[in-house]
């Protein structure tokens, strides 16, 4: 998802954050930054509050929706101006949707799947959302779950070795 060899490549994270996201920008080759999360909103990101300049940067975007550590849900507003963004810049968002199980709400968090959908994304372009059986079957320490989103991101970590029938 990443290209380091271009000059100043950058993911931008929530913050606070899960510290999961810094690290893997770092062994990735990018830098980060940090978009602030706004008190006044609920601890909700700050997206709009992004400077242009690093969005040209940007190559992928981490949400975590419900927020960790701050429980912070995206509307679809916020998911409507990412998507723009990343149509302008060209970045990847990758949906952090480990907790969307867990709410206090009577309604279900808003994923970005099913952001991009109500948007009429149908071929969520430049989404990728991530899953956690730790949080949502309650199975601390197992790091399964799945992935969905832009089938064009997803095609290069599939493997497309035939299979053979056993004689």
């Amino acid at each position: 998802m990443l290209d380091p060899s271009q000059p100043g490549a950058t993911v931008v994270c929530p913050n606070p954050f899960y510290q999961i996201y810094e690290g893997a920008a770092l062994l990735a080759g990018a830098q980060t930054w940090f978009a602030p999360s706004d008190p006044k909103r609920n601890f909700a990101v700050d997206w709009a509050g992004v400077p242009e300049a690093v969005w040209a940067k940007t190559q992928l975007v981490f949400v975590c929706s419900p927020g960790n550590p701050t429980g912070a849900v995206m509307s679809l507003a916020e998911w409507e101006l990412l998507f723009k963004l990343s149509d302008r810049y060209g970045f990847v968002i990758a949906s952090d949707e480990c907790y969307s199980e867990i709410y206090f709400r009577d309604e279900a968090p808003l994923g970005g799947l099913q952001a991009a959908a109500q948007l009429g994304r149908h071929d969520f372009k430049n989404l990728i959302s991530l899953t956690s059986l730790s949080k949502r079957s309650n199975v601390p320490g197992l790091r399964s779950g799945f992935v969905a989103g832009d089938a064009a991101l997803i095609k290069p970590f599939c493997s497309t070795a035939p299979t053979t029938a056993a004689p």
